[in-house]
């Protein structure tokens, strides 16, 4: 019996075992220059090589004698929280195909090009999903519907898909964080321990001043796009030939409006890219007179177009749900490794050496947006660095006397913002998806997020808007 029990008492110490600070260090590097390798070689994207981060684990696991069983159960729980992310990926797979198939993604090409200057594409891409984020509290929604809707007209007007995936990116986000309705919006004061019209009120600092200096930027850049790479002549081919592959009226858009509606009841996401995905199939079936096996093959595989413009053939030779399948390896591997480096206590020596920046307001702020970018970075999950960076930052902020809705507007700052930013995070995997731009082409027209941050610091290590509580 005493046996057993110091059996027990061992193997639970073992359980508690983590790396220390300079095997921490060699874990991250060998990581990070896995992933980097894989995406400088344009092979597999980050999926390969955050898959070797697995590997990497496991043998640090057995050179340090730390039960993998133990810490691989840190990768099972951090996926069980991305599920949701897994499912709507796939669904907008399902969805983009079936748009393309029932001709609603070809009529918003045509009235697109019919209607909207191309000069002024870049800001009505930024206000239109700024605006539906807002009211919807969803930025997945927003890119999933006006997004697509944008990407999709901006290519045929020939303008840089990057500029136009970035527009769409920035007014999703704006929403995202600013909206009562969003999730983030209210789980960041919820952990800082602050009231959400505070928290609102306090973000709006940060988030206008750059959301004007992004709308300017992307004014000049539709400008300078002029009349984008297309010419009368080729705006009539692709009318044309979009109208001779498919019936084209008022009845294909009711996917498009459809999901919309439903996103602005509140509709489940899933759930309202499903019923759209349906009407768009049933469009298909009767108006566009596509077979149900071809619908459904539609619906996995993609829409394949026999249009022979090349610009054409980009746009609609995409979707379906196996598209979206090396994106959720990508979310599943990273999440997965994130929980994996928590379990390890790889953060807790990341995040202390943090916390001794702080000297000041300043440098507090400094050390909480780093922070939200670090557990952003590592856990690939918004409410995983919110909750973790908050829960490290509250007692810094609580010390000196700095209200709890700066240190939300912080959370929001970083922790929400840096997901498009960062290569395998699942924010910018769905996004880089649904969007079909490469994380390198939108990067640098990302205004609205990494200024935003610059804007929290300035006003840190001035004072502005800095409200200091009693005591």
């Amino acid at each position: 019996m005493t046996l057993k029990i110091m059996y027990w008492e061992n193997l639970s110490m073992n359980e508690e075992k983590k790396l220390n600070l300079p095997q921490s260090l060699i874990l991250l590097l060998l990581i990070i220059i896995s992933v980097a390798v894989c995406i400088r070689l344009k092979t597999g994207g980050p999926m390969i090589g955050l898959f070797a981060s697995w590997i990497f684990i496991y043998l640090f696991c057995k050179a340090v004698r730390i039960p993998y069983d133990h810490v691989v159960s840190g990768a099972y729980e951090s996926i069980r929280m991305v599920v949701p992310t897994l499912c709507l990926l796939m669904a907008i797979g399902v969805m983009i195909g079936t748009w393309l198939q029932s001709g609603t993604i070809a009529t918003i090409i045509v009235w697109g090009l019919q209607m909207i200057n191309p000069a002024w594409l870049l800001p009505l891409t930024l206000i239109f999903c700024s605006v539906l984020s807002l009211v919807t509290g969803t930025s997945y929604g927003s890119v999933g519907s006006a997004g697509v809707a944008m990407m999709a007209i901006g290519n045929a007007m020939g303008i840089n898909p990057g500029m136009v995936a970035g527009a769409v990116i920035c007014g999703a986000m704006f929403g995202d964080k600013l909206s009562p309705l969003s999730d983030t919006t209210n789980l960041a004061p919820a952990v800082a321990g602050a009231k959400l019209g505070d928290h609102v009120r306090s973000m709006l600092w940060t988030t206008l001043p750059t959301y004007v200096i992004t709308l300017v930027l992307f004014t000049i850049l539709g400008i300078q796009q002029t009349s984008g790479s297309y010419t009368e002549a080729n705006m009539s081919a692709y009318i044309s030939a979009l109208n001779g592959e498919f019936q084209l009226g008022l009845v294909t858009m009711i996917p498009a409006v459809l999901i919309i509606i439903l996103l602005l009841c509140k509709v489940n996401a899933i759930s309202a890219l499903g019923l759209s995905s349906f009407a768009a199939g049933a469009i298909s079936f009767f108006v566009q007179h596509d077979s149900l096996q071809s619908i459904i093959r539609t619906a996995y595989n993609g829409y394949s177009t026999e249009i022979e413009e090349a610009i054409l053939k980009t746009i609609l030779n995409r979707g379906g749900m196996g598209s979206m399948l090396q994106y959720v390896a990508i979310i599943t591997f990273a999440v997965g490794m994130g929980g994996m480096l928590e379990k390890l206590g790889v953060l807790d020596h990341i995040l202390n050496a943090i916390l001794k920046l702080v000297k000041n307001d300043g440098t507090m702020i400094l050390a909480t947006l780093i922070t939200g970018y670090v557990t952003s970075l590592i856990s690939c999950s918004q409410p995983m660095a919110h909750v973790l960076t908050g829960r490290l930052m509250a007692p810094v902020f609580k010390k000196r006397h700095v209200a709890p809705e700066i240190l939300s507007r912080c959370l929001e700052d970083s922790g929400t913002l840096a997901g498009p930013m960062i290569p395998w995070h699942g924010y910018c995997v769905y996004m880089s998806g649904t969007l079909g731009v490469a994380w390198g082409a939108f990067f640098p027209f990302l205004f609205l997020l990494y200024l935003t941050p610059v804007f929290s610091l300035i006003y840190g290590f001035t004072g502005i808007s800095i409200k200091h509580t009693e005591g």
